[in-house]
């Protein structure tokens, strides 16, 4: 990502205006972890969703929900030749990225699963108004049955979890094995969480929605006014439970992620039909009952995102993070591994985390 200035002029007229925007590029054939990342996607995905999905769902959350506050930035230009897009600077308009360490309090919670809400109602309109416009490069999520790059990754992670174990006699006995046969069976029960079901509620998810990929504006006293999305490298057609767990698990404070879930999904469940009922969705919308159900079929996604993404994602150690090294087999990338496990702050929420998942028996053979 770059920032570029410009100064330009319009026909008719004489006077050098500046600008200032954002360039974004993707070059595959020049990205180490391409190997892995080409089978998903994501290196046409977010220019079909900038040119040809965001562009519907901004005039849909516009005009039918009558919600005139942005929900991505606006599309500038985007170049497949190049492999490049071109946003709109939002940081003039005083966005900016939460912190991924301090994570989102309630007010910010609420306000991102109202604009979740938004944004999927749209998505799920959008498809039945085009037909077909989701079925080409959508079924790609971190787990799906056309490719499982994401494999090492996840199993080398867990392995060094298991290892960080051995670091505490109580949960090494209680947890050690239960982590050890996730290892060989992560993807699986990845992709049979993320399996879409004859009557499940099915639109477009983001996909990668933590803290990074949302951006926040706000008034002079410092409360969050809006919330807008960035990053739709994996944005795929699923249920929204999967943006639920993935966001819960990774971006928001630890008493809402272990005390509040339930209570988080009816917010999003009553603000979801509220949107669907203004776009006039003419499809089955389920009860909250049933959305619930919905919710812990899919639960498995969390255990993913709370124990091999979260973990890396509020790493704050001396070993660099990537993908590669978190594919390496070499002394660097075991290092880094275990260091991401071993800081104090990690261990200190393993005690939480890994008896949240069990009690709900993810952590068992499924």
């Amino acid at each position: 990502m770059t920032r570029i200035n410009v100064e330009y002029t319009t026909e008719g007229s004489k006077h050098m205006q500046p600008a200032t925007f954002l360039l974004k590029t993707t070059f595959a054939d020049k990205d180490p972890a391409a190997h892995i990342l080409f089978d998903y996607g994501i290196y046409t995905r977010e220019m079909d969703m900038y040119e040809q999905i965001l562009p519907h769902l901004a005039i849909i959350v516009r005009e039918e929900l009558q919600d005139t506050r942005k929900m991505f930035a606006a599309t500038v230009n985007a170049d497949r030749q190049r492999d490049s897009i071109i946003f709109e600077d939002l940081s003039l308009e005083q966005y900016k990225v939460a912190c991924r360490l301090k994570k989102l309090d309630l007010v910010h919670t609420h306000l991102l699963l109202e604009k979740l809400a938004k944004f999927q109602a749209a998505g799920a309109a959008l498809a039945e108004r085009l037909p077909g416009i989701f079925e080409k490069n959508y079924d790609r999520g971190f787990f799906n049955k056309h490719c499982r790059g994401y494999e090492h990754i996840m199993t080398n992670v867990l392995k060094a979890l298991s290892h960080t174990l051995e670091l505490n006699g109580d949960l090494k006995k209680r947890y050690q094995a239960k982590i050890d046969r996730l290892v060989d069976n992560v993807m699986a029960y990845g992709e049979r969480a993320t399996s879409n079901n004859p009557g499940d509620f099915l639109t477009l998810a983001h996909g990668d929605l933590w803290t990074t990929n949302v951006m926040f504006q706000y008034d002079n006293k410092g409360h969050p006014t809006n919330a807008i999305f960035i990053d739709f490298q994996f944005s795929v057609w699923n249920s929204p439970a999967i943006d639920l767990h993935y966001f819960f698990s990774t971006s928001i404070h630890e008493n809402l992620r272990l005390q509040n879930q339930t209570e988080l999904v009816q917010f999003y469940y009553y603000k979801l039909v509220e949107a669907l009922k203004k776009v006039n969705y003419l499809g089955k919308v389920p009860i909250l009952f049933v959305f619930q159900q919905q919710f812990r079929a899919r639960a498995f996604y969390a255990v993913f995102s709370s124990l091999v993404f979260e973990p890396a994602i509020v790493y704050n150690g001396k070993e660099e993070p990537s993908i590669e090294k978190f594919i390496s087999a070499d002394e660097e990338g075991v290092r880094l591994r275990d260091a991401v496990y071993q800081t104090e702050e990690t261990e200190k929420k393993l005690h939480l985390i890994l008896p949240f998942l069990d009690q709900l028996g993810l952590l068992d053979e499924m």
